[in-house]
């Protein structure tokens, strides 16, 4: 077993304290993200890093990202320790982090990023 499923196992564990088991993993103690561990359904409930209790609006599948900590538009996402874009819209903990509200800093999304002509964040 991997050191990610490792850590993916204990994180949905049942805590030690007995609260609720949690459906993700944080990969990085900066990340401002979370990633999921098991399938969530849309009204699912569980607790953010916080404590705060996130409620589903939709089904998302293992693998997705969700926001550990509100993110401001125009600020860096951070997954595994790495910046891997910027929100293009302000994202409220426990919503889906993906492309309607993150710009891929990496990948070429638009004609003129991939002409190399600078795009500015949101």
């Amino acid at each position: 077993m991997s050191n990610l499923e490792e850590s993916a196992l204990r994180s949905s564990s049942t805590p030690p304290d007995g609260g609720a088991r949690v459906p993700y993993v944080r990969l990085g103690a900066q990340d401002n993200v979370v990633v999921l561990t098991h399938q969530v359904e849309g009204g699912d409930c569980f607790a953010g890093p916080s404590g705060e209790i996130w409620t589903m609006s939709a089904q998302l599948d293992v693998g997705n990202k969700l926001a550990a900590v509100r993110i401001a538009s125009g600020e860096r996402v951070i997954k595994a320790g790495v910046p891997i874009g910027t929100s293009i819209a302000a994202i409220e903990p426990g919503a889906h982090v993906h492309t309607h509200n993150l710009r891929s800093d990496h990948i070429p999304i638009d004609v003129k990023e991939a002409r190399g002509e600078h795009v500015p964040a949101g």
